[in-house]
């Protein structure tokens, strides 16, 4: 996938200035088209320097930035909470150690409340390394702040263009981010409920296994006490589909997955699709299904190649006002 993007990106880049050259070279000489014709070479020319610049941004510049996005959310329960909610990841051959410690202090900065994993910590695309070793930067927050994780279809080398054909697969290497996250000290979220003390509240989190894994149970969200305020974390979106319809809702859903569909196109939307039963107007931001209010996450790492359009990697900053 990786070698099939890269020819059509920087091909493009090539055949684009090559064009540009081409162009600029006749219209210096008499007779020829677009020396006749200099607006329309002058059109096409800007066109291609265009395409040359948006190719390179979002493979060089886009993928690298990270930025905070804030999110306010007024809730019916007295519940005044800040989180961070970072989800895809995705550390592997992109994506190192450095990129989680430039997550951290992100994450550092703004002082949550709670800090939430949404899945897909590592990229797990072939590589046969271990690489939950580059999530130890993830150690600073251990003790600082509660934190949390799920697992994605990334954890057990699901892929989106293989995910029928499981003799495809890239291997299951949940447990090697299981074990690295026991070692830091962060606890998983695993189709359970965990309950405590958050800033003084009294707050409830219950993390779903993975969709495309087909191991999501609720049964253990029986135990819930109902007074209690409820976050749901999902990697997939589609994880709310599942949700007991006997129980109250949470007072938000947290997932990843979409990446925002990694090339976002003004008035099209999403060029890559997440293969989601939802559609894509849940691929990011804030949205309701059955007045249950889901946040999607664009995600801080990439599928494929580190390419993103109009997609930044984003750190969530959500508060949860009364």
């Amino acid at each position: 996938m990786n070698l099939y993007l890269y020819t059509i990106i920087y091909g493009f880049i090539l055949i684009a200035a090559l064009l540009v050259f081409f162009i600029i070279r006749d219209r210096r000489k008499p007779g020829l088209f677009f020396n006749r014709q200099k607006k329309i070479s002058l059109l096409i020319v800007i066109l291609l320097l265009f395409g040359i610049l948006t190719a390179l941004y979002s493979t060089l510049i886009e993928p690298y930035l990270l930025t905070i996005t804030r999110l306010e959310i007024k809730t019916s329960q007295l519940i005044d909470i800040k989180i961070a909610f970072v989800s895809d990841i995705q550390v592997g051959k992109h994506k190192k150690t450095a990129w989680v410690e430039k997550i951290v202090k992100k994450i550092q900065e703004q002082k949550p409340d709670l800090v939430i994993l949404g899945g897909d910590l590592i990229d797990n695309e072939g590589t046969f390394e271990d690489e939950s070793r580059y999530l130890e930067p993830l150690k600073k927050l251990v003790g600082r702040y509660p934190i949390y994780y799920v697992l994605g279809n990334h954890e057990y080398g699901i892929g989106g263009a293989v995910r029928t054909r499981p003799e495809k697969y890239t291997g299951d290497r949940s447990q090697f981010l299981i074990d690295r996250m026991k070692n830091l000290g962060i606890p998983l979220l695993r189709n359970s409920l965990e309950c405590e003390k958050v800033a003084n509240q009294d707050i409830c989190l219950f993390g779903t296994d993975d969709i495309w894994k087909k191991a999501v149970n609720y049964t253990e969200l029986n135990k819930w006490d109902r007074t209690i305020p409820l976050i749901l974390v999902t990697h997939n979106p589609d994880g709310i589909l599942y949700y007991p319809t006997n129980l109250p809702a949470p007072i938000l859903t947290l997932a990843g997955h979409t990446h925002g569909g990694q090339i976002w196109l003004p008035i099209i939307g999403p060029l890559a699709t997440a293969q989601t039963i939802l559609d894509a107007s849940y691929y990011r931001g804030l949205n309701f299904f059955k007045n249950m209010p889901i946040f999607t996450s664009v995600g801080a790492g990439e599928s494929g190649a580190p390419l993103r359009l109009f997609a930044v990697p984003e750190v969530v900053i959500i508060e949860l006002q009364p």
